[in-house]
């Protein structure tokens, strides 16, 4: 999978984090990003991995939505999360923890997954905006307000 996230004249495929998937399925807000998540799981363009289906599945509400949301992963082409991207991700925890950052081993497994893809990364959590900093990864935020630092409760989770 490493390098394939151009799809079509110049669109990248992406990777929609938890965050995302989140302000996707309530029923209020955040049109923009459900009209262009929409657009683009239609054109075959969303990724997946199982740090995200898991982080989406543990919060369903009932067996009948963790059901539906079980079979929407299934469909979306996955991201291996393999010991290469762990090892990866855990040395990219121990370089951001010593530049003064302390990032969830989600987010560094997300991050990683989609950098080692190549695919972009949709998301509304102001720990990826510090993770530019520190790989190769192309994002894009649908945070109202610049990230400035590491608030839980600008993520959306």
């Amino acid at each position: 999978m490493e390098g394939d996230g151009q799809k079509g004249l110049g669109r990248m495929t992406l990777l929609a984090d938890t965050s995302v998937w989140i302000a996707y399925f309530r029923p209020q807000g955040h049109e923009d990003l459900k009209a262009s998540l929409e657009a683009r799981v239609s054109g075959g363009d969303v990724h997946t991995c199982w740090p995200v289906r898991a982080e989406v599945l543990v919060g369903a509400r009932d067996e009948a939505a963790y059901s539906r949301l079980s079979s929407l992963f299934e469909a979306l082409p996955e991201v291996p999360v393999d010991n290469r991207i762990w090892e990866q991700s855990a040395e990219l925890g121990f370089r951001v923890r010593r530049a003064g950052l302390s990032i969830p081993m989600p987010d560094l497994l997300i991050a990683q997954a989609a950098s080692a893809a190549g695919l972009e990364l949709w998301h509304m959590d102001s720990h990826f905006e510090l993770l530019v900093h520190h790989l190769p990864l192309v994002t894009r935020s649908f945070l109202s307000v610049p990230a400035r630092g590491c608030k839980e409760e600008e993520t959306g989770a």
